[in-house]
């Protein structure tokens, strides 16, 4: 008869905690290894390719996300600039599927002028899933606080490993880009159209 998870992983557990998850140790063992053998060498070229800092600079830890009753795995990786973070990337996988998610954090100086704000905000392109604005009143350089989201996945019949890697390289390098659209913390009118041109590669809502 065939050993149950469940009951061997319950055999584990502190029985002083309030709570206690399981998880199918097997299936846990697989997606770590898809994870670090498959993905985590494409994505730490990419990031050590990019020129700037980023984590983790090596053994990079997967953490569990719940997702409908199917175990998750999902590893964590940033660009940084002199220490402030400008890019957030995660890929996380389970048995049926995968996520890629990204966020963008656009920091602009105070005479960043109204216009380069309303269309940053307000772009027909982003209605599906529109930047948030926070203003830091203590800062002149990150007055505007710009945050952009995108996510995008599907099941594992529908798009191989190949074809995730190349949208990782093409993540990873178009943030990368749009940093360098905005590194001084200033966009005007005439270079907002460039800006934009590359956001929408990873954040056009569909």
């Amino acid at each position: 008869m065939k050993a149950n998870w469940i009951v061997a992983e319950a055999k584990k557990a502190d029985q002083t905690a309030d709570q206690v998850v399981f998880e199918n140790q097997a299936v846990k063992d697989s997606l770590d290894d898809l994870l670090l053998k498959q993905f985590w060498p494409v994505i730490w070229i990419c990031l050590d390719g990019s020129g700037y800092d980023y984590e983790p600079q090596k053994n990079p830890e997967m953490v569990s996300e719940p997702f409908f009753g199917s175990l998750t795995r999902s590893l964590n990786f940033a660009l940084f600039d002199n220490g402030k973070i400008f890019f957030r990337g995660k890929l996380s996988c389970s048995k049926k599927g995968w996520m890629i998610e990204s966020e963008y954090f656009l920091s602009l100086v105070k005479k960043t002028k109204f216009e380069v704000l309303q269309e940053l905000l307000g772009n027909t392109r982003f209605c599906g899933n529109p930047p948030t604005l926070i203003v830091d009143k203590h800062r002149e350089d990150d007055f505007y606080q710009i945050h952009f989201q995108a996510g995008n996945g599907a099941g594992w019949g529908r798009m191989g490993k190949d074809s995730i890697d190349a949208r990782l390289k093409h993540l990873i390098q178009t943030n990368s880009e749009m940093y360098e659209h905005s590194k001084d913390g200033q966009i005007t009118i005439e270079e907002l159209g460039s800006f934009l041109t590359v956001a929408y590669q990873v954040y056009e809502a569909y």
